[in-house]
């Protein structure tokens, strides 16, 4: 399966629809140790990032990526700031590709996941993006080498990044304003997990 910017530009179209659909409940989900902030502050972010890759008139994906993060970039908010790094690492990785096949979308979620960590020094464990991203990433990875296509392998990290937003509520908050309140942290969900969450949901339902 190839997927070409057209296809890269209809995806981000379905992550903002999705973040602007599930507004209110990030929101919520920020505000029991946060800001309270999530909700908005990814439906400005990806309306941002929208604007950035359907702006971007040639075929170059990398470079339409570049386009979006460096836009994202202007959103507020440390997700707003780890996702466009997120972005532009992956846009590194297919720097000059005119098509992607189902390793090249591997390996940026690969990038996407060293972005964050160099950019929020989180890791696996945290009670952080990376506890829905990780294991995602490392599913849809398992599906490919085992051959599926791409839209299965996304059904399966879709279902591997959930349980990862289950794990999180078990966890004690490591980053952000939840840390300050140590164990009293454990029980809730990440919301910076969920907002990967949605993102692997974005990519199944534009590839199904």
């Amino acid at each position: 399966m190839k997927l070409t910017i057209d296809d890269i530009k209809g995806v981000f179209l379905i992550i903002n629809k999705i973040m602007h659909k599930n507004k209110e409940y990030l929101i919520e989900l920020d505000s029991v140790m946060g800001d309270g902030d999530l909700g908005l502050t990814m439906c400005k972010g990806f309306d941002l990032a929208v604007e950035g890759i359907q702006n971007y008139e040639g075929k170059d994906i990398g470079r339409g990526l570049l386009q979006a993060a460096m836009s994202m970039s202007n959103a507020a908010g440390t997700m707003g700031i780890l996702l466009s790094s997120a972005i532009m690492s992956s846009a590194k990785e297919v720097k000059e590709k005119k098509e992607l096949n189902d390793w090249d979308i591997v390996e940026m979620g690969y990038a996407a996941v060293k972005g964050i960590e160099k950019r929020g020094k989180a890791k696996v464990g945290d009670k952080t993006i990376l506890d829905s991203l990780v294991p995602g990433v490392k599913t849809l990875d398992k599906a490919v080498t085992e051959g599926k296509r791409l839209p299965e392998a996304f059904s399966d990290a879709v279902e591997a990044a959930q349980e990862g937003v289950e794990k999180t509520k078990e966890m004690v908050a490591q980053f952000g304003r939840a840390h300050y309140y140590g164990e009293k942290s454990r029980g809730n969900q990440d919301p910076g997990a969920t907002v990967a969450l949605l993102i692997f949901q974005a990519f199944r339902d534009y590839l199904n």
